[in-house]
C-alpha cells in the first residue's frame, strides 16, 4: 500500500512580518542559551590565573587499546577525556622535574 501525500496539510504562509522578526532575531543571532538542560556542557580548564582556552590533541591509538581503556573508564565511572588529562599533568610534572 502506498502512501500519497498530495492531500497532505500545509503549513500556513509566512507573513513578511514574521520573516523580519526571524531576520532580525532569529538564528545566529540568538541572546539567549537554549542548549537543552539534558546536554553536556564542555568544561573551561582553569588555571591559576583564570581560565585558559584550549587546544586539541588527536592520537592514533590501536583499536583493542582504545576499547580496552573505553571500558575501564566507564567500569570506573569516569570521563576519558579527564584521565587522560590527569595522566598528562602528572607526567609534565614529572618531566619538568627531570
Amino acid at each position: 500500500m502506498s502512501k500519497s501525500f498530495a492531500n497532505a496539510p500545509k503549513p500556513p504562509a509566512l507573513s513578511a512580518d514574521v520573516i523580519t522578526r526571524f531576520e532580525r532575531g532569529g538564528s545566529g543571532q540568538d541572546t539567549q542559551n537554549n542548549i537543552p538542560s539534558n546536554v553536556e556542557k564542555r568544561e573551561t580548564t582553569k588555571v591559576d590565573k583564570g581560565e585558559e582556552k584550549t587546544r586539541r590533541l588527536s592520537i592514533d591509538l590501536p583499536a583493542s587499546l582504545h576499547r580496552r581503556f573505553k571500558t575501564a573508564c566507564s567500569r570506573a565511572d569516569k570521563k576519558m577525556v579527564v584521565e587522560v588529562m590527569d595522566f598528562i599533568q602528572r607526567r609534565t610534572e614529572e618531566l619538568e622535574q627531570d
